[in-house]
């Protein structure tokens, strides 16, 4: 059962994936009918975290109160709506409305599906399956760009957000079933999270050093996805002058192969944690040997005008960086492991805020410059270098617990007695 249930999270990824990429792939057009700018179009981009991160705080710690099931069910209705009501937008402010709309929608998702599958899944087996649920994402690059892209040149751009709403939909119908059925150590859970959580011991867990860095390597990092999602296509059709059809293909490859990469880097650490026993050396300094190469893979994609090139590059990108996403969590989780959805959902939160300030910021570079080229080479090289070094930091000062192993093997030992 527990295979299903990662399966309809993993699919659920997927449309997050599409609801949040969609937007890019139909920068032009859509800046072309609301004649914006890309100061503007920073913006736009921008709006969507505006409430992302303080949801994502919010939601997973309800989360943790209610039911992951429950909040899931949740967020996929909300997608429906906001993707849907985008068919409406005839101007900025109403675009802007949906992309918030939908930000709020979707801050919890990640912290609230790892605390789903952290019910399902034991701690020594958790890197894989995250993985998976990381894998919905790259595979959603592979699947749904060439798809999105195909829609929005055949039936435009708004007919593509309302598809899009479609599909939530179909999902939330498909887990009012699914969503019933009880992860076989729901009771412990429940049991740790009726108890009271002492303020002090928060506070003084949220300002360790092992949060701290590993919550500023996530905020690099979701940067960089920031721009992939905001910019990245204009980048390849507009600078790179690379036909969209093909830049869909490079994606999907990427995607496809980067996903690939991805699920083998995490079994990989799965096995140095089995091997080991160690979360420093398997989570952290791991994550940032990957962390440091994708920093300077990332500053490479401005040296090379070669398709090819730039393809491999975009598949180390996204295996390397959605790891960080995968093992950052973990590391956090940690600290508290009775509170996992509010761990994960603070780092999140925290870290999401980037995607706030980075497309302004993005837009602004590009519009000041005075060449867009110059524009947009300087945010990847600023990103590439922030990225190498908050890795070395992360690797420096991140030191997880070493007690949830322990911690959960002894619940459920209780459980089962």
């Amino acid at each position: 059962m527990r295979w299903l249930i990662l399966g309809a999270v993993f699919l659920l990824a997927v449309i997050n994936f599409a609801d949040k990429t969609v937007i890019g792939l139909a920068a032009v057009p859509i800046m072309d009918d609301l004649q914006l700018n890309y100061e503007q179009w920073g913006i736009v981009g921008s709006s969507f975290f505006w409430l992302f991160s303080i949801a994502g705080i919010v939601g997973a710690a309800l989360s943790d109160r209610f039911g992951t099931e429950k909040m899931l069910l949740l967020m996929a209705i909300i997608w429906t709506v906001a993707q849907s009501l985008t068919v409406f937008a005839a101007g900025l402010p109403f675009l802007i409305l949906t992309r918030v709309l939908l930000g709020a929608g979707e801050g919890p998702f990640f912290a609230t599906a790892v605390s789903h599958l952290s019910k399902w899944f034991a701690p020594e087996s958790r890197g894989f399956a995250i993985s998976i649920l990381n894998l919905g994402n790259t595979v959603g690059k592979a699947v749904s760009v060439p798809i999105l892209i195909w829609l929005i040149t055949q039936s435009g751009w708004k007919m593509t957000f309302l598809f899009l709403g479609v599909l939530s939909l179909l999902f939330v119908f498909l887990w009012l079933w699914l969503g019933r059925i009880q992860p076989p150590h729901a009771a412990v859970e429940q049991a740790s999270v009726k108890t009271k959580i002492v303020r002090s011991k928060l506070i003084k867990t949220l300002l360790s050093p092992t949060f701290l860095f590993t919550t500023i390597i996530a905020f690099v990092g979701y940067s960089v996805i920031t721009f992939s999602l905001v910019f990245s296509p204009t980048y390849l059709t507009e600078i790179k002058e690379i036909p969209a059809s093909v830049m869909g293909y490079m994606k999907a490859t990427a995607g496809a192969t980067g996903a690939i990469l991805s699920v083998g880097l995490s079994a990989y650490s799965d096995y140095l944690f089995k091997k080991s026993n160690n979360i420093w050396l398997s989570r952290v300094f791991f994550t940032s040997i990957c962390a440091v190469l994708a920093g300077v893979v990332f500053y490479a994609f401005t040296l090379t005008e070669s398709v090819a090139l730039m393809t491999i590059i975009l598949i180390l990108e996204n295996g390397l960086i959605m790891l960080i996403f995968t093992l950052g969590p973990q590391v956090v989780n940690s600290l508290m492991p009775e509170r996992k959805g509010l761990m994960s959902g603070i780092m999140m939160g925290i870290a999401t805020t980037s995607g706030i300030i980075a497309p302004i910021v993005f837009g602004k570079v590009i519009e000041v410059s005075g060449n867009r080229i110059i524009g947009f080479n300087g945010n990847i090289h600023v990103l590439a270098i922030l990225l190498v070094v908050s890795a070395v930091l992360f690797a420096l000062f991140a030191k997880p617990s070493q007690k949830e192993k322990i911690t959960v093997q002894q619940n459920i030992g209780v459980h089962f007695k």
